[in-house]
């Protein structure tokens, strides 16, 4: 005999079945927002640490995968049969740290091995020369948020891992258009196209280290200009001639981080280009490294900022505390302070 209509055993399996994928999907949207949540506050983390090393870069870009996506790549398997991913994955939150020149590469995995737990560091450009390759370039990371002292934007993703992706705006162009064609196209594996793909590899590689030539060569032409007169006021180029000439061994900062210094120069009675020549000509440089022991060059306005702390110390850090983006900036002033208190005291 057939059940009432609307009040069946059908209709009870039915409504149970609604149930379980509202919850499925509640479950689905919680998931989904902890890891954007978590991967917005890691991309805000590595910008804050790049700003506060000098590190110039084009862009910071951050992805989560998708609960289809992960599936698909958790049932992946080996030959043999087994599990290919059987402890989970890593790049649930993926990270793309962009740069100009090829040279910076090495510092910003430096710099943020050191903010991070680092359990893997895969150089694919030095893998792919040294095998004689062409092709995919960069540099990839998979690091962890520490659950000692964490970034303090990630307080509450400590145990969090993520890939990051460092490359060059030139090896991220052609990646980008590389997987469009090859994983989203029907190209497949025409030889044509492979062809051409490596001859733009060639061209990347080749543009990538002329690159690198121009910053050498302008950081080289600023170093060698002449003095600006004494009553032109600084801005952000003028004081990127400045530091260039100060510190040549010193890498150039990003754009904006000029601009940015000029106005902690101000702050600090310092608004012209002789002022700050003289200035940056009375500090020692050499000393403020021993004392802060960079494990790679940083940037020219990082330096300055640590020059002016070492010379200023607590006023420094209470006048120019909120003149920043970095909600950690005070925190990150004082354990600097610290250290160069800690190496001036012993010496």
């Amino acid at each position: 005999m057939l059940n009432p209509a609307g009040s069946g055993e059908g209709d009870t399996i039915e409504s149970m079945a609604v149930e379980d994928m509202g919850i499925a999907l509640e479950q689905e949207r919680h998931r989904a927002q902890a890891l954007n949540d978590a991967a917005e506050a890691i991309r805000n983390t590595i910008v804050s640490r790049l700003h506060d090393d000098g590190l110039n870069h084009h862009d910071v870009q951050f992805r989560v995968k998708s609960s289809v996506s992960t599936a698909e790549k958790l049932s992946r398997r080996c030959d043999d049969g087994r599990l290919k991913y059987p402890g989970g994955l890593d790049d649930l939150i993926g990270v793309r740290v962009i740069l100009f020149v090829e040279s910076d590469i090495e510092a910003v995995a430096i710099a943020l091995s050191n903010q991070f737990l680092c359990h893997d560091d895969e150089d694919k450009t030095a893998m792919m020369r040294k095998n004689g390759g062409i092709g995919y370039a960069g540099r990839h990371l998979t690091l962890e948020v520490p659950a000692v002292n964490p970034p303090r934007d990630c307080n509450d993703f400590t145990g969090q891992r993520f890939e990051v992706q460092i490359r060059t705006v030139l090896q991220h162009a052609w990646a980008e258009f590389e997987h469009d064609v090859r994983f989203k196209g029907s190209s497949g594996d025409n030889a044509e196209i492979s062809r051409a793909f490596t001859m733009a590899s060639t061209l990347i590689e080749l543009a990538d280290q002329q690159f690198v030539n121009i910053s050498d060569i302008l950081k080289r032409l600023q170093s060698e200009g002449s003095i600006e007169p004494e009553t032109q006021k600084l801005d952000a180029g003028t004081l990127q001639g400045v530091l260039t000439r100060a510190f040549p061994g010193y890498p150039s900062s990003k754009e904006n981080q000029y601009a940015w210094m000029v106005k902690i120069l101000a702050a600090n009675g310092i608004d012209t280009v002789s002022a700050a020549e003289d200035w940056f000509k009375s500090l020692d440089s050499e000393q403020v490294a021993k004392s802060m022991q960079y494990r790679f060059s940083p940037g020219q306005v990082r330096l300055a900022d640590d020059l002016l702390l070492q010379s200023l110390g607590e006023s420094y850090v209470e006048a120019t505390k909120a003149l920043s983006s970095d909600n950690n900036r005070e925190t990150t002033l004082r354990s600097r302070l610290h250290k160069l208190r800690v190496v001036r005291d012993d010496g």
